[in-house]
């Protein structure tokens, strides 16, 4: 790992859309102040199919600054989700679990 600032979100123990939403600003913001993003989603037990697609974009946000996503214990419900929407291998969760 670099020596970049990370910025950590707490995902809690369910993610939706509107949490989603709120968290957009903190890391488009990280990201532009050069902030590697690490999402904790090892507690969540139930994850919308609306928040996986926006966490998919945030992936895809970091990538076009040259960044990826960390993801910092993910539980098994997200990493189920994520595979199930083939979103797994897109947001680079086999490499970049911590």
């Amino acid at each position: 790992m670099s020596d970049k600032e990370i910025t950590v979100i707490d995902c809690g123990d369910a993610l939706g859309i509107a949490n989603v939403g709120d968290m957009y600003e903190r890391v488009l913001t990280s990201l532009a102040e050069g902030h590697t993003i690490q999402f904790n989603v090892r507690k969540i037990e139930r994850v919308d199919t609306a928040a996986m697609q926006m966490i998919y974009a945030f992936s895809k946000e970091a990538e076009k600054h040259g960044h990826v996503l960390l993801w910092e214990g993910a539980s098994e419900a997200f990493v189920r989700s994520a595979k199930m929407l083939g979103l797994a291998t897109l947001m680079n969760m086999t490499d970049n679990t911590i």
